[in-house]
């Protein structure tokens, strides 16, 4: 008989990378980015499957309360308990600490992790991979979902798993958050994936391990735990035993350390839409049918070196994005009233910055402070795409100020 999986869904982050979208009063998974629905809504939907899932465990952050509560009410969702954290310890304790609420009520429990902010655009390859898990999860070892990786990024764990086509395959390392270098080589291996930050196990073995690896995090989550209520929807942590509890990851302080690992590859059009980057790209699969940016904000503007798009706008910030046609470049200008930033998303980048020339590919980034002499060029075969965040107190047009240009417009704005 296949194990039905207890979720704990973590929705405590504040999404600061996406920032000036997602902030810390309502951070990105509570952002209504597919019409009326924020990620968050989408995970409870999503992990709403009686055939693999018993009801949900949530841990979040207790100023977030009003707006989980708003989503578990709009999904109609039946809840097992909504931890509310007192303030942020990063993923280890609020792991250990819903599975030590959980394991006191059923000491046989299995458990799947998954992140509130991740986007999976086909939920039955998500649920074809769940059931992979079912079949081969056991009393002892850790199960991960791992996602072909697109580009290089140090913005993910890497795992390295045993050459293998079978469904479930042996994990022989973890890297987790590696230099841009590093991932460049990583991702040219076959047996290489992203570790997509979801997984299965044994609750009681979890503890136990845990117990081993860190006791002083097993002891402080274990005196916080007695105080619950197990009737209670809602278990709010004592804040000052709390506070004394490290803050650590449970991929370094967990998953880094353990040898018994199983990992399930997950094709289900995830991204973890952690950047204004993997936002964009996420946008360009109509599967996400993401629709945060009206018409009027999403319009294209030809130019003769490509196009842009503006994203966002705000009194303070502007993200746009930038379409430059292979062999072309902007003009040498600068800005009085705003800093830029540009991450690449596609392509080869030639930039100019002040006395520096230099190259960027896809994963770099770069930023040009005010009144910095500043030049894009497309120097690869693909067209060069860019996403560009201004900060600073205006944002028009006739803030550039041209100082050499290909296309005749020095004194154009």
């Amino acid at each position: 008989m296949k194990k039905k999986l207890r979720p704990i869904l973590l929705a405590g982050g504040t999404g600061s990378r996406l920032w000036p979208l997602s902030t810390e009063e309502k951070p990105k998974q509570f952002i209504p980015l597919f019409k009326e629905f924020s990620l968050f809504d989408l995970s409870l939907q999503r992990l709403n499957k009686s055939s693999l899932f018993k009801r949900p465990i949530i841990v979040t952050s207790k100023k977030y309360l009003e707006l989980v509560q708003s989503s578990v009410n709009k999904m109609d969702i039946d809840v097992k308990k909504i931890i509310l954290e007192p303030e942020a310890k990063n993923t280890a304790p609020a792991i250990t600490l819903a599975v030590n609420l959980a394991i006191k009520e059923n000491p046989y429990e299995f458990f799947f992790v998954a992140p509130s902010d991740h986007c999976i655009s086909l939920n039955k390859n998500f649920y074809d991979s769940c059931s992979i898990i079912q079949e081969n999860l056991k009393n002892e070892g850790l199960i991960l979902m791992g996602v072909k990786p697109t580009r290089p990024s140090g913005d993910y764990g890497y795992i390295l798993a045993n050459k293998s086509s079978k469904k479930i395959k042996i994990v022989n390392d973890f890297i987790e958050k590696p230099s841009l270098q590093i991932s460049k080589e990583l991702i040219a291996k076959s047996n290489i994936f992203w570790n997509a930050g979801m997984f299965a196990f044994n609750g009681n073995w979890l503890l136990r391990v845990i117990q081993k690896l860190d006791k002083r995090l097993s002891d402080s989550i274990e005196d916080i735990a007695e105080s619950n209520v197990k009737e209670s929807l809602y278990f709010n942590p004592d804040a000052s035993k709390y506070s004394l509890i490290e803050s650590s990851s449970f991929d370094k302080k967990f998953v880094e350390k353990v040898d018994n690992i199983l990992m399930t590859k997950l094709d289900a059009g995830w991204s973890d839409l952690g950047s204004w980057v993997s936002l964009a790209m996420a946008q360009k699969d109509p599967n996400n049918k993401i629709t945060i940016y009206t018409d009027k904000i999403h319009e294209r503007t030809d130019k003769p070196w490509g196009f842009f798009e503006n994203l966002m706008e705000t009194s303070s910030s502007k993200v746009k994005l930038i379409s430059v046609f292979s062999g072309e470049k902007l003009s040498l200008q600068k800005h009085k009233h705003r800093v830029e930033t540009w991450y690449v998303i596609q392509g080869k980048a030639q930039v100019t910055r002040g006395n520096e020339r230099f190259e960027l590919e896809a994963g770099d980034s770069v930023t040009i402070e005010k009144n910095q002499v500043h030049r894009l060029e497309s120097t690869s075969v693909e067209d060069l795409e860019v996403i560009e965040i201004q900060t600073g107190s205006y944002f028009g047009e006739d803030d550039i100020v041209r100082l050499e240009d290909s296309y005749g417009r020095k004194d154009i704005h």
